[in-house]
């Protein structure tokens, strides 16, 4: 597939405003695996597989925590190259006594948890391309329940020590305060599609891809206010091949920053 090759506009790092460097460390490292690339007393950066992409954890210190009518973050979404990693990843998590949820949206199959400080993760894998069912260039999603039985049956001994080295940031999905303004920018300016039609909700993608980055008002009506100080997610990076120049752009009291350069590790350790 090549939704999230060099021609794919995509989220290629997240930024968390969190409480607790060393225990939000030992979450993302250890429970989900990603790969530690840099670290200060502070903060750190770590790799989603062997990909571009990046999780990046700030502590601050007496920060505010945003209403849950804020604009923010819904989920990180986390794809896994093969359905067996899903598996894998489902019996590990299930012996660390964290709370999971699921959804099969047709395209993909998931599975949903916090982080330690609340922030949202979605792992999933992605149903062939063949598979998907398309009317009028919007694809065919819903939430059904996942076969977690037949999942666990594809599970190997070799199980989950950490992310696959294919792994990657599949989509980011968000809180908006207002689908019009989140269209102007996503649609207009970053030139994605309206992939997926659902209520008080846009799923939009690059490449036909059943979406990188989606908004909803489902919670949400305000934008986010003292941003820099509040916990969650504080900064998206966002990569948009042909991009002339790098621009910040403050969305949703949010910021976000566009570029055009994949290779981004280097520069951040």
């Amino acid at each position: 597939m090549t939704f999230h090759d060099k021609a794919a506009i995509q989220v290629t790092n997240i930024t968390l405003n969190v409480k607790n460097l060393k225990t939000m460390l030992e979450f993302y490292s250890h429970i989900l695996g990603l790969k530690v690339v840099s670290k200060d007393d502070t903060s750190a950066i770590l790799q989603v597989g062997l990909s571009d992409h990046t999780i990046t954890l700030n502590e601050i210190q007496e920060g505010r925590q945003p209403s849950l009518r804020e604009a923010g973050l819904f989920h990180i979404a986390i794809l896994l190259p093969e359905r067996v990693d899903l598996a894998n990843f489902l019996f590990h998590i299930s012996q660390s006594n964290i709370p999971i949820g699921g959804g099969d949206h047709l395209v993909s199959e998931a599975l949903y948890l916090n982080d330690p400080e609340g922030n949202g993760i979605e792992v999933y894998y992605d149903r062939p391309e063949s598979e998907w069912l398309w009317e009028n260039d919007k694809v065919k999603m819903d939430t059904l329940q996942v076969d977690t039985a037949d999942l666990l049956n594809q599970r190997t001994e070799i199980g989950w020590d950490k992310i696959p080295n294919n792994a990657k940031i599949g989509h980011l999905h968000l809180k908006t305060s207002n689908l019009a303004v989140a269209r102007h920018f996503y649609i207009d300016k970053l030139g994605l599609q309206h992939i997926s039609d659902f209520p008080q909700a846009l799923f939009m993608s690059s490449k036909y891809y059943h979406h990188h980055i989606a908004v909803n008002t489902w919670q949400s009506s305000l934008p986010r206010i003292e941003n820099d100080n509040s916990y969650g997610l504080v900064h998206i990076d966002i990569y948009k091949p042909n991009n002339e120049v790098e621009e910040t752009f403050l969305i949703d009291g949010l910021n976000i920053t566009l570029h055009n350069q994949m290779s981004l590790i280097a520069d951040k350790v």
